[in-house]
């Protein structure tokens, strides 16, 4: 027996339908899991329509996600940082008497900037905390049967990345001393006339410790990584799965194999944290595949201006991770500096 029309509308009209719900797609719309899926075409804004069973392997995907938009925006920021102590006016000696008012808005100009590197010392506070968490979530092989997928990886792999990068873009910005050098002294003359500014200080020199510091990003994500838990399993399948992909030559972009060729190094170095370690990753990648790797691409690109390199991040970083320090062969391989001409032209490149 046929329905009215008439009853079929007032039927309808009974359902509530809420804004923000998750829209389905379509069967035309495809969920890569090859090792080129560096990213979702759907961005998994779907999985609580479709009730995945990898529902907390794609809401981590999602966070991660989220802060490597976010650390780029700040590899922007601190990128074009320019310096501002060289455009503060100079007082002549018939003004000295306003030499006070000049401090104050000095201070004021300096404190605006340096608000901003406050806010990427917290950012890759959190974004460190919130990667080693989800690393020590595989940290046991049994995890691994459940995930992380390959978008997983990739996502990983690019919020390492683009920690490297602020670490790089820190050590490499001369500015950012110079400024902070005035900002203190500007707030030493001026916090005489304020009150309670013990906070201030101990913010100011979280600051200082934070921005003199080489490397302190990478080390704070070591520190946060074995904090509780170690997280050399999940590490050694990290760098297999660069290894391999750039061995292999999958079809990946020039941005992602860029990634795979920044990071591994640096994973190199997390995960030989004891001899023990060292010799169970060496048993999982020979050492002659990384020193082929690093030797064939020995400058990658990381800005406009800016570049990297695998053997002198090796180098560099082994003075501030004692137990990579006795990697040998690895830390013998030249930086592009020290390679010969004759060598040069023998890369592919």
């Amino acid at each position: 027996m046929a329905i009215p029309v008439e009853e079929a509308i007032a039927a309808l009209s009974t359902f509530s339908l809420e804004d923000e719900q998750s829209d389905v797609q379509g069967l035309a719309v495809l969920l890569s899991a090859e090792r080129c899926a560096t990213s979702s075409t759907i961005e998994y804004g779907d999985v609580a329509a479709y009730r995945l069973s990898l529902g907390e392997d794609t809401k981590a995907i999602n966070q991660l996600n989220t802060l490597v938009q976010e650390g780029k925006e700040m590899a922007s920021l601190l990128y074009t940082y320019r310096s501002c102590v060289k455009a503060l006016p100079q007082l002549p000696d018939s003004m000295k008497q306003s030499q006070g008012d000049l401090y104050l808005e000095t201070y004021q100009v300096l404190d605006l900037e340096m608000s901003r590197l406050r806010e990427i010392q917290r950012w890759q506070a959190s974004a460190a905390s919130k990667l080693a968490a989800d690393m020590q979530r595989f940290s046991r092989p049994e995890r691994l049967v459940n995930g992380p997928t390959i978008t997983h990886f990739w996502s990983m792999l690019k919020l390492l990345d683009v920690l490297l990068q602020l670490d790089h873009l820190k050590n490499a910005k001369a500015s950012i001393p110079n400024d902070f050098s005035w900002y203190k002294r500007t707030f030493t003359q001026v916090s005489t006339q304020w009150q309670d500014t013990d906070s201030m200080r101990e913010e100011l020199d979280d600051l200082q410790i934070f921005l003199s510091t080489r490397w302190a990003i990478l080390l704070n994500l070591h520190a946060e990584m074995f904090r509780t838990n170690t997280v050399e399993d999940i590490l050694q399948v990290l760098i297999v799965f660069c290894v391999e992909s750039l061995e292999l030559d999958f079809a990946i972009l020039f941005p992602e194999r860029h990634t795979l060729l920044r990071v591994l190094p640096v994973l190199v170095v997390l995960a030989t944290s004891s001899e023990k370690e060292s010799e169970s990753l060496y048993r999982r990648v020979k050492i002659t595949r990384l020193l082929s790797i690093f030797k064939n691409d020995p400058v990658i690109p990381a800005f406009p201006d800016l570049h990297l390199s695998p053997a002198a991040i090796l180098k560099e970083l082994s003075a501030y991770f004692q137990n990579f320090s006795s990697q040998t062969r690895l830390l013998t391989l030249p930086a592009p500096h020290e390679i010969s001409p004759r060598e040069l032209q023998e890369y592919p490149y």
